[in-house]
């Protein structure tokens, strides 16, 4: 009689749904099951070593979103950081932040409501309207409240994933149009205590400001799909009516919002958290008053999704 050869091998751990790197240079703590991960072991004020930065990168592309404590950077240091991932853009829409046209901030004063802020009360990515939206944006906190305003996040690879068979097959052959050109006028027509703050001005055309993009995007390296479908600056599906549009966008939009796809993070001071705009959904959440909270970042152009 023969017996089969004992094995001490141990099944890979699933994160994020795929079998979890590993890492040498850096300590790396998953966040959840779905997404996100805390980096410790680095500090961004100092130049990264090629086998370091190339752990982050791995940590990034896997996770989603990275959480780095305690940088304590100014802001061409911030900068520097981000240039790692990218060329940093500017966007038409978002506050500038201390006069620096390549630097946005999320601000909010203790007497202000939470409509000062363009918070988008759903899960969304950033700029979708653009011909090349964000690849990711680099966020750092300079004052927070005591408790909430955390940001979560959300997997738009898990969400797609989990789709029957039959609504991938529709979605692969779906297109959006999304559009920015009318946030302005929008804005104005509501009443001072409820408008977003937006930037005032900015050197986008109008052309630059609505594009049409795949409801599922691929990683262009990996080739991995991701639902690509986001509320914000949503117009319609291409060759569908506004209601049908509306119908099937409010769906999956629903399906973000279940906890098995998401991870949040809690901000402190000089938090730097990064996150890949294209395959992660985000959204701020505004569950605090009565304290400041002041967010600034970069944000990094995008290749046109495929």
């Amino acid at each position: 009689m023969s017996l089969a050869p004992k094995t001490d091998a141990v099944p890979p751990v699933i994160v994020a749904g795929l079998p979890m790197p590993t890492f040498r240079r850096i300590g790396v703590e998953p966040i959840t099951g779905a997404c996100g991960c805390e980096i410790s072991g680095v500090d961004l004020k100092r130049p990264l070593d090629a086998e370091t930065l190339a752990e982050i990168m791995l940590a990034f592309e896997h996770f989603l979103v990275i959480v780095f404590r305690d940088q304590d950077l100014t802001p061409e240091q911030h900068k520097a950081f981000s240039r790692c991932f990218g060329e940093i853009t500017e966007l038409p829409q978002a506050p500038l932040y201390d006069g620096h046209r390549d630097m946005q901030e999320v601000r909010r004063e203790a007497h202000e409501t939470k409509n000062v802020v363009p918070s988008f009360e759903h899960f969304h990515t950033d700029s979708p309207f653009l011909e090349r939206p964000p690849l990711c944006v680099v966020m750092r906190a300079l004052a927070v409240p005591l408790a909430g305003g955390d940001t979560a996040f959300s997997n738009a690879y898990l969400v797609y994933e989990d789709l029957s068979e039959g609504l991938k097959k529709l979605l692969d052959g779906l297109k959006v149009v999304y559009s920015g050109k009318d946030i302005w006028a929008k804005n104005e027509k509501l009443p001072e205590e409820k408008r977003l703050r937006l930037r005032e001005g900015h050197s986008f055309r109008e052309e630059d400001m609505e594009n049409i993009h795949p409801a599922v995007r691929r990683h262009p390296r990996t080739g991995r799909k991701a639902l690509f479908v986001t509320s914000a600056y949503f117009k319609r599906f291409v060759g569908w009516s506004e209601a049908e549009s509306r119908a099937l966008l409010d769906y999956l939009q629903s399906l973000a919002q279940q906890m098995h796809y998401q991870c949040r993070v809690k901000w402190k001071r000089d938090t730097v958290l990064v996150w890949d705009n294209r395959f992660l959904l985000h959204r701020g959440v505004h569950d605090f008053s009565g304290e400041r909270r002041h967010l600034i970042r970069t944000t990094v152009i995008g290749e046109r999704p495929i």
